[in-house]
């Protein structure tokens, strides 16, 4: 009697691949090869938008000084002052010019490996990161930090006069712009948590409170001035976000 293999009495059965759209894989060479050639374009990509942003970064300061209080008087008080702040302005503009371009890299990636339940988290995510960041910033121009220098300049305005180097100045706007362009990210936190099964749209309706008391805290914190007005505002954003991001939830769970 012929004896019969494992094999033909399927003890153990080939397990179904993954659901996704590539189901070979690539050689570790070769994966190095693509991360290297896709990190050389992502560094020309930030050399020539932080180019570009050095040719129009004086239209940039320009802007930025335009929000200050009328009589502020800008000075430099260190030699290359002001063509440092060019440069730092420029670096800015650099990231945010190139961002279009690095998460497409990025995107195209890692997105191969992903299952299709993967890619509908991670296509929002990289879509939605540079448009949020950079209402954020406008936003934190527009109707921000023109308060918050209202108040920290007018503040002993009946003592001192306000005089301010160009590089201070700069670093703080920037700073502010980029605090509200990451304040401004919360929805897509929440989203990536949603996608990972840690939270839910009831589970959040569930902790509002909890929420909003974080986000008088984070306002708090977050906001370079003791003025609670500067605070309010970065709070109130904090907690429209959260509610906007259970709406999108509760949507998407439809």
């Amino acid at each position: 009697m012929k004896p019969t293999s494992t094999k033909e009495l399927e003890l153990y059965p080939e397990k179904p691949l993954q659901n996704t759209e590539n189901a070979h894989s690539m050689p570790l060479g070769e994966h190095l090869n693509e991360l290297r050639n896709r990190i050389i374009i992502c560094s020309i990509s930030i050399m020539l938008g932080i180019a570009i942003g050095f040719l129009f970064s004086r239209q940039f300061i320009y802007a930025l000084t335009s929000i200050a209080p009328s009589d502020t008087l800008f000075f430099q008080i260190k030699p290359g002052e002001f063509f440092f702040t060019c440069f730092r302005v420029a670096t800015f503009l650099g990231i945010l010019l190139s961002s279009p371009v690095l998460l497409w890299q990025l995107g195209t990636f890692i997105l191969p490996g992903l299952t299709l339940k993967e890619k509908k988290i991670a296509i929002p995510i990289l879509v939605g990161s540079p448009i949020l960041f950079l209402i954020g910033s406008v936003f934190a121009y527009c109707f921000v930090v023109n308060s918050m220098l209202d108040f920290l300049f007018g503040f002993g305005k009946d003592v001192i006069s306000t005089s301010i180097s160009i590089e201070n100045y700069t670093s703080f706007v920037l700073l502010v712009m980029a605090i509200c362009g990451f304040t401004f990210l919360l929805p897509i936190i929440i989203l990536t948590l949603s996608g990972v099964g840690i939270v839910n749209s009831s589970m959040l309706m569930n902790k509002w409170r909890y929420a909003i008391f974080l986000s008088v805290v984070l306002g708090a914190v977050l906001t370079p001035t003791p003025d609670p007005f500067n605070m309010s505002i970065v709070s109130g954003i904090l907690i429209a976000l959260y509610f906007l991001s259970v709406l999108i939830l509760r949507i998407i769970n439809k």
